[in-house]
């Protein structure tokens, strides 16, 4: 038996069907069922009860999965230590943030970057999803959401920072101006019924009960792009809305949100030169607030929150 067929058997397991195992494995829906296929053909047992609504495990497929969990955490352990002992900063590096993130705080500094780093190549995965570092699916990952594994080391960079903005010409139709409280009458841009609980979303819940919504979206480009346009107010990130001059900001990031940004690497990796090259790199161009107090350069995971709870500090 090898390793590979354990791991396609793992992405289904965890997935639930062959088209998102195949996207995470990179390869396609028909080699992940023919891989997952020869393993059954090979155990000589049904591991996957196949339906309409995707690939459960049998019985024997959960007693496999519990297996094959291990094989796979001895082999990235392994992977891990041999990282750990990199001395130099090339190869490539695998960051997960956010798409905004992404283009707002690393983007404009990428060419930087590569002047600094010419060996390393940086892969950046843009998605709202909390990736798992244990299982290598990322190197690093830059979030919002403090984690509390205890297998993780945390930086805290700097803060990602959201203000209430409209156009000038919506603002000037309306009366408006900064230290606006008063929505009624109103019309908002907002997310969309599936993802109402991102950013923003509850703050104009709690905050615009008055307000009509105008525009329901799933992405802040085009919350930005509709703000522009003086269809609305809109919840936007600082970085992507303050230099716009077709805006004006009627409430800061203070009175609208504003949460920690935290650098988060699996505590094996901390001693590879190229990670810790991205990490380092990443904290000196996230956006700071000065006004707070600062916060410990680097944690363990499950440590630090159990010091913060036991303070009575809130660590989410």
């Amino acid at each position: 038996m090898e390793w590979d067929d354990l791991k396609y058997f793992l992405a289904v397991a965890r997935c639930g069907g062959l088209r998102n195992a195949a996207r995470i494995l990179k390869t396609s829906p028909a080699t992940v069922g023919r891989r997952v296929a020869v393993l059954e053909d090979r155990l000589g047992a049904r591991l996957f009860d196949r339906s309409q609504t995707g690939y459960s495990l049998t019985q024997s497929g959960e007693a496999v999965r519990l297996r094959a969990e291990e094989v796979e955490e001895a082999i990235l352990s392994v992977e891990r230590e041999a990282l750990g002992r990199d001395l130099r900063p090339a190869g490539k590096v695998r960051l997960s943030t956010t798409s905004d993130i992404a283009s707002l705080v690393i983007g404009p500094s990428l060419g930087e970057f590569r002047r600094t780093y010419p060996e390393i190549s940086l892969e950046i995965v843009a998605s709202t999803d909390i990736i798992n570092l244990s299982r290598r699916e990322a190197d690093i990952a830059l979030r919002t959401v403090r984690p509390t594994q205890a297998d993780v080391v945390i930086r805290h960079v700097g803060w990602w920072n959201l203000g209430l903005f409209a156009s000038r010409a919506y603002a000037a139709g309306h009366g408006l101006k900064p230290g606006t409280t008063e929505f009624s009458g109103l019309e908002i841009i907002t997310w969309n019924e599936e993802v109402a609980g991102w950013r923003g979303g509850p703050w104009f819940a709690e905050h615009a009960r008055g307000a009509t919504v105008a525009l329901a979206a799933n992405t802040r480009r085009i919350h930005h792009a509709a703000c522009r346009a003086g269809m609305g107010i809109a919840i936007l990130p600082c970085l992507m809305a303050e230099n716009d001059s077709e805006l004006i900001c009627l409430l800061p990031p203070e009175k609208v949100i504003s949460v920690e940004l935290w650098l988060v690497v699996h505590r094996d990796l901390t001693r590879t030169a190229r990670v810790r090259a991205v990490i380092d790199f990443l904290a000196t161009i996230c956006p700071r607030r000065t006004a707070l107090p600062p916060k410990p350069q680097w944690s363990q995971g499950k440590t630090a929150a159990a010091r913060a709870k036991r303070k009575g500090a809130a660590v989410e």
